[in-house]
């Protein structure tokens, strides 16, 4: 049967049961929204302090690395010193060696 041919007063009744069954999924929809709508920015303030986080641990992690650079390179530093003592020594006896065979 269709809807114009019926009665005005069940016409009426089935718009009501419609616009009851409408207006129950909005107020459910609504509250979904709602729901994604609070998660989208607690997720977006947990991305924001993780990002602040993350940058606070590679300020730290660059520091350190330089850290380890300039320890790194003491002992390089220090095996150099040696080294040109060592050559120096070498150097300073090989040039006493001959002044002494000289006469010096």
């Amino acid at each position: 049967m269709r809807v114009e041919t019926q009665a005005p007063e069940t016409r009426i009744k089935l718009l009501e049961g419609r616009m009851t069954s409408a207006e129950e999924r909005i107020t459910t929809h609504g509250k979904e929204i709602d729901a994604l709508t609070e998660q989208q920015v607690r997720t977006q303030e947990r991305d924001a302090f993780r990002d602040k986080q993350m940058a606070s641990v590679e300020s730290k992690v660059d520091r350190i690395d330089g850290k380890l650079d300039l320890m790194a390179a003491k002992p390089a530093e220090k095996w150099d010193k040696a080294t040109w003592v060592v050559v120096g020594v070498i150097i300073t006896a090989v040039l006493t060696a001959a002044l002494s065979r000289i006469g010096f």
